[in-house]
């Protein structure tokens, strides 16, 4: 299985509004028998928000357990992860550099068919693809 299809990312780009959060593609499951999904996010300031996402979300899932992880250096946790290939189910980064060698590397999932797109300014989607240093067809991030 290629390393794109292990990981569906979530693109948080710090000038975009949060707009939607993928919950499709639960990783493991734990002993409970929910499925877990994993969140790792690496916007300090937004914390908070994702801790009150994470318990509502649980609240109202019987079925599927929701963990989000905001370490102090995500970025480097994160590559370490990925060289290990322990990839998170949904990725939330900026709009910066490691974007662009998170789709060049080939772990970001390409989620062009996911129908939440459609509701999302073409603008942004447009910010995404000048992201890039090598121009991939896909989509790889939802703003």
């Amino acid at each position: 299985m290629r390393k794109r299809e292990k990981m569906t990312s979530l693109f948080l780009a710090g000038m975009l509004p949060v707009s939607v959060l993928l919950t499709g593609c639960g990783g493991g499951q734990e002993n409970s028998g929910k499925i877990e999904i994993e969140l790792v996010q690496y916007k300090q300031e937004a914390v908070g928000v994702f801790e009150q996402l994470e318990e509502e979300f649980n609240k109202t899932h019987d079925n599927i357990h929701l963990k989000i992880d905001s370490p102090n250096d995500a970025t480097t946790i994160m590559k370490t992860r990925f060289i290990r290939e322990d990839y998170p189910d949904i990725l939330g980064i900026g709009g910066d550099i490691n974007y662009s060698y998170f789709i060049d590397a080939g772990i970001l999932a390409d989620v062009t068919d996911y129908p939440g797109l459609e509701t999302i300014n073409p603008g942004y989607r447009d910010i995404l693809e000048g992201l890039e240093f090598v121009p991939t067809e896909g989509t790889f991030g939802v703003p």
